[in-house]
């Protein structure tokens, strides 16, 4: 299972490290300063493609940002791609598929 607060933690590491503000990050990826602040805490789940602006924005790899250490590109590349061009309840329900595959 995808764990936020984890991930929320290491965007907001890889805010600072960037020289970031939580303001200007915001600003960058256009959501709220209060939407980032919720997501850097764990209270808010972001979506595929806010993973991705704030994977290029920082210059962190996704898989980084989602499990703590890169990932072989070639490994999860054409996975994120297929996620990212799915609809919002498609991507619901693969997010639960592989919270599921986790839990195994």
């Amino acid at each position: 299972m995808l764990n936020f607060k984890a991930i929320g933690k290491r965007i907001k590491n890889a805010r600072k490290n960037k020289g970031l503000t939580q303001e200007k990050l915001a600003e960058i990826v256009d959501i709220t300063t209060e939407y980032q602040s919720h997501i850097e805490t764990g209270a808010a789940r972001p979506s595929w493609i806010l993973l991705e602006n704030f994977s290029s924005v920082l210059g962190v790899d996704e898989s980084e940002l989602l499990f703590g250490t890169p990932l072989e590109k070639e490994d999860c590349k054409a996975l994120i791609d297929k996620i990212s061009a799915l609809d919002l309840k498609k991507r619901i329900a693969a997010e639960r598929i592989i919270d599921e595959i986790s839990n195994l």
